[in-house]
Order: C-alpha cells, then structure tokens, then sequence
C-alpha cells in the first residue's frame, strides 16, 4: 500500500527483520517495515555525506519524493514475497514462544512437559538462523538447520508426557521422528529429504551443479534453490505450531486486557504464498499433510 503519512516506528531485533538498502557507495541495514519516510530520510543523509555536504535538506527536496516511491511497501515487501512469508513464519513461531514461556501448567504436568516446552521457546533461534540462511541464498545449509528443527520438535512430543528424567534424556530425537506421522503423515519422507540435504547426498547437490561441455559451475548462493528450503520451513512451522499449542492446551495462561484473543494455528500459509512454489512444491506439501 502507499504510505500514508503515519510514521511506523520498527523495532527489528533479527537480521532476517531487517533488509540493506544503498547503491554502489554503501549499504545500511533498516527494519522491513519501518516506514517509508524513515528509510528515505536515512537513505537521503548518507548520499548528503558521500557527497561531502553537511545538510541534508537539499538531497531530500530534489530527490525524497523517488525515495518515498522506491521504500513504498509494496516494492520493499509486498504481499505473497519472500520477506512476506519469512515475517510471517518469525512472527508466528515468536508469538507461540511467548505464550509458552507466560503460561504455567495446570494442574501439574509431567516433567517432560516442562522440559518440551523449554526445547520449543529455545527455538526461535532455530527460525532466525533459517530465515537468514534462506534470505543469505544458502539453501543446503539451511535445510539441514530445518532438519535439526524437525528432530527438536519431534523430541519435544516424544518426552512431553513422561515423568521419568531418565527416559526423557535417553530420548532419540532421530527416532522421534515417526511419532510426527500422527499429524503429518509424510514427515518421515521429507525428513528423509532433510537429512540428504545435511549429509550432503549427491542426489541434495545435484541442484547446485551446472555443467557446460568442460565445465563444471558450483551454485553457492541463490535464491531459486532456496524454494525447497522455504517448502521445508513452512511444515516445520506447522509442526511447530501443532506441538506448542498441544502443551499450551494443558497450561493456564495470563493474557493482558489489551491484547486481541489468539487464534489457533492457521494451517493456510502454503496457499497464503502460493506464488513462490511450483505444482510440484504443492503436490509435495499436501502428501506431507496427508491430503
């Protein structure tokens, strides 16, 4: 949408909150979706020192107006992109940690509910690192991150209801894994897929190599192959999400006046960004949720 005139002040407090503007002079780092007028004033200061002046007036009246149109909303994050959808997965996986972390279990739960829900806060980080990944272009690593949140998350459902602090640590995250079929009934073939990607398979690289008669071109970053990638984190995000509200069902949890009811876990964010996967993508992700 055009700015309207309202000043957003955008506290980002991840790299992958934030994107680079700049030219060929300089970059600077700037939340998403702080306001336009911010990022084109910003913007306007460093092109008036490069060039030596010390007011940044005259650069904002010849030039702000291009500034405004070039950090509008829609060309810096428009709706259905990829920064869209990687918004849309930290914010979602942020908010569910936070109600874990305000909640207490009532009436007293299982050991190993405490310790699943500590696993499943700890792993915002896990979401940050993949979307930086993702937005880095670094597709295989940030598949095997995916992997390794897959194993915390199937972990997290393997313990959640023991007692014996013997049994949750004798727990094998890679053998959890089936327990995931429950929900998502292929999750055993996309954590297949994962662990080719972390173990590096030939079959995981093939993605990545180019040839030309001679010649033999490695792929190290693009965004392309990071399309598997963002598949791979939307079911994460849906196992996620399916877990945390399962231990948050059995926990009392102290909501402040002003904040709006929470909704449960919208499974819809694969056709919300339909337009960054192929027929295959979904076809793939609707074997994974048993479709």
């Amino acid at each position: 949408m055009p700015w309207d005139g309202v000043r957003r002040i955008i506290w980002a407090k991840h790299f992958d909150e934030m994107e680079i503007i700049g030219n060929d002079h300089f970059s600077i780092g700037v939340p998403i979706e702080a306001d336009p007028e911010f990022k084109a004033m910003l913007f306007a200061a460093a092109i008036t020192h490069i060039d030596g002046n010390k007011s940044v007036d005259y650069v904002y009246r010849r030039h702000g107006k291009k500034y405004l149109e070039t950090f509008d909303d829609d060309r810096c994050c428009p709706p259905g992109s990829l920064k869209d959808l990687i918004l849309h997965v930290g914010k979602t996986a942020e908010g569910l940690a936070k109600r874990l972390s305000s909640g207490n279990f009532v009436p007293q739960q299982a050991s190993g509910s405490t310790n699943a829900a500590n696993v499943l806060i700890r792993m915002q980080s896990t979401f940050h690192a993949i979307s930086q990944l993702i937005l880095g272009g670094l597709a295989l690593e940030a598949e095997a991150v995916i992997r390794q949140g897959i194993e915390q998350c199937a972990w997290s459902l393997a313990v959640m209801d023991l007692d014996d602090i013997k049994k949750i640590d004798k727990t094998s995250p890679t053998k959890s894994v089936s327990r995931l079929k429950q929900s998502f009934p292929g999750a055993g073939h996309i954590y297949g897929l994962l662990s080719d990607s972390a173990h590096a398979s030939p079959s995981s690289q093939s993605r990545f190599v180019e040839y030309e008669g001679d010649r033999v071109s490695i792929s190290i970053r693009s965004s392309e192959h990071c399309r598997q990638a963002l598949l791979y984190l939307v079911m994460l995000l849906d196992t996620y999400a399916n877990i945390a509200e399962s231990i948050l069902s059995h926990m009392d949890l102290s909501t402040s006046s002003f904040e709006p009811p929470v909704q449960p876990y919208d499974y819809n964010t694969i056709n919300r960004f339909k337009a960054l996967f192929n027929d295959a993508d979904l076809r793939q992700y609707s074997a994974w949720r048993g479709a």
